[in-house]
């Protein structure tokens, strides 16, 4: 009976302070929130040209006179760039998005004109 009774104390002293389970009401700020100023403002006019769907801003394009190349197990930029008799800074500006030190098998470079 005393280890209910101090069961339920101890609690109670872990409710209280943690505030008892009320929430405090939120004061007011001493400032009003501006309005938005451009609540009417018209929409810009569509355009005549289509969007590019996103597969084709994803996939990579052939430079004019270039190729593409799928990378495979063991490849670098170095190994592909002497296959092609190019220059590795050429390879690397034509696939900006590519991190040289982590290319993926299957991914596909493109190979600029030399």
């Amino acid at each position: 009976m005393r280890r209910r009774l101090a069961f339920l104390l101890a609690g109670a002293l872990v409710v209280a302070a943690c505030g008892g389970g009320s929430s405090s009401t939120p004061v007011p700020s001493p400032s009003p929130t501006p309005a938005p100023t451009d609540l009417y403002a018209q929409s810009p006019a569509p355009s005549a040209e289509a969007s590019p769907s996103p597969e084709a801003s994803t996939a990579p394009t052939t430079p004019a006179g270039g190729t593409t190349y799928k990378v495979k197990a063991g490849d670098t930029m170095i190994k592909i760039a002497a296959k092609y008799g190019i220059k590795v800074a050429a390879l690397k500006a034509a696939n900006p998005t590519v991190d040289p030190t982590r290319m993926k098998v299957g991914s596909v470079l493109i190979i600029p004109s030399k």
